[in-house]
């Protein structure tokens, strides 16, 4: 094994969490090292929406312009059943700057991020490393990576751990989680849309199961179906087929250039911290995508860990206690959206004659009318989760 190096911070994960993180502390001048697995990112993207209290992050480091230049601004969703359009929710009263949701492929907000690090020469990247070994060591943590059969020691006073559900830092000390999985299953396609460069997203909630439709840049557009069960190995055309038969839009003849299927599970670690190790994002907890908050309740982990990495580095707070209180307002927050998205998910998973007829009467005459239609639009941007920090 190499020598050891010495950081302030080591971030175990190259995605948009660690990234993100890795910006709020390089703006701060902390020495970080920022370490991920793979040795590219994937091109494929499952997250694709980013809501306004990100972007309020992210202006924090100056990339919400070039987020927003690359992405789609959806202001109005509409909501249809098999027959008839129920109604639809628009953002634009939403507040400046940002009064839409932002439809962006994970790995363009990654490639973001990633441009954004060449900024701050107190911040080093790199790919192709595995974290291996991992212990606590007095305030501190001693890491073991390797690189392509090479280890090398990393000692750092705080590791952030946003390497996703299958986090390396969560397994190697052993941290519990408490799992569920949910029973549904989805399979979802990006397609190119026709030239209808339609900023809209759309919803259809049937006896037979979901489509929802939302857009993406460069003419493209997400769908994403209820399955019966997790379709692994679809036909090529069973996607269309099921938005066809249940939204009457035909896909028939459109490039399709992604597809996965997925099942739902939910999960969340017991504790966000082990001394000066701390979980954030995916690794920490997971809920449904359905509803797009998973990667957004991430990065608000991001924001709020970085103020206790600055706190405790820069201005000598206690550590254990901006630790306990990272836990506990970030685990409040999770659950809050987690409960959000499991309801949401519940509402629109129902299929069958009498549940579908039910729900239409509810969107149609409760949900999508007033008063409750004014409570949505900063509901579904996540402006209403607690935890949120800087201005929002």
């Amino acid at each position: 094994m190499e020598g050891r190096s010495q950081y302030e911070v080591l971030i175990a994960g190259g995605g948009p969490v660690g990234l993100l993180l890795a910006n709020l502390l390089g703006q701060r001048g902390i020495r970080t090292l920022v370490v991920e697995r793979r040795p590219q990112m994937g091109a494929s993207s499952m997250a694709i929406g980013v809501t306004p209290p990100s972007l309020v992050i992210l202006r924090q480091v100056g990339l919400d312009a070039a987020c927003v230049a690359g992405g789609v601004a959806v202001e109005r969703a509409v909501v249809h059943d098999r027959r008839r359009c129920l109604g639809d929710v628009t953002f634009g009263s939403l507040p400046a700057p940002y009064p839409f949701i932002l439809c962006l492929p994970q790995a363009d907000t990654t490639r973001i991020l990633e441009e954004g690090l060449a900024r701050f020469p107190s911040v080093t990247l790199r790919r192709g490393v595995a974290l291996t070994g991992l212990r606590v060591q007095g305030e501190g943590v001693c890491a073991t990576l390797d690189e392509g059969g090479v280890g090398r020691g990393v000692e750092a006073r705080f590791l952030a751990g946003c390497d996703g559900h299958d986090s390396d830092v969560r397994r190697l000390l052993a941290m519990p989680v408490r799992e569920t999985r949910l029973g549904q299953t989805f399979l979802m396609a990006d397609f190119d849309d026709g030239g209808a460069r339609d900023g809209t997203a759309y919803l259809w909630f049937t006896e037979t199961g979901s489509v929802e439709s939302f857009p993406l840049p460069g003419g493209r557009r997400r769908w994403v179906v209820l399955t019966p069960k997790l379709e692994r190995a679809p036909a090529a055309d069973f996607l269309a087929a099921v938005v066809k038969a249940r939204a009457g839009v035909d896909l028939a003849g459109r490039r399709k250039h992604f597809e996965s299927a997925f099942a739902v599970q939910e999960f969340m670690c017991r504790n966000f911290h082990r001394g000066p190790v701390v979980l954030c994002g995916d690794a920490a907890h997971v809920m449904s995508p359905i509803g797009g908050q998973g990667m957004n309740t991430g990065f608000g982990d991001a924001d709020l860990l970085a103020d206790v990495f600055v706190a405790v580095l820069r201005e000598g707070a206690d550590a254990a206690e901006r630790l306990r209180a990272y836990d506990r307002v970030r685990q409040r927050a999770f659950r809050v959206a987690a409960r959000r998205a499991r309801r949401g998910m519940w509402l629109g998973t129902r299929t069958g004659a009498a549940a579908s007829w039910l729900r239409s009467l509810f969107l149609r005459a409760v949900l999508l009318r007033p008063p409750l239609r004014a409570r949505l639009p900063p509901y579904f941007a996540m402006l209403t989760i607690p935890g949120r920090l800087k201005g929002v």
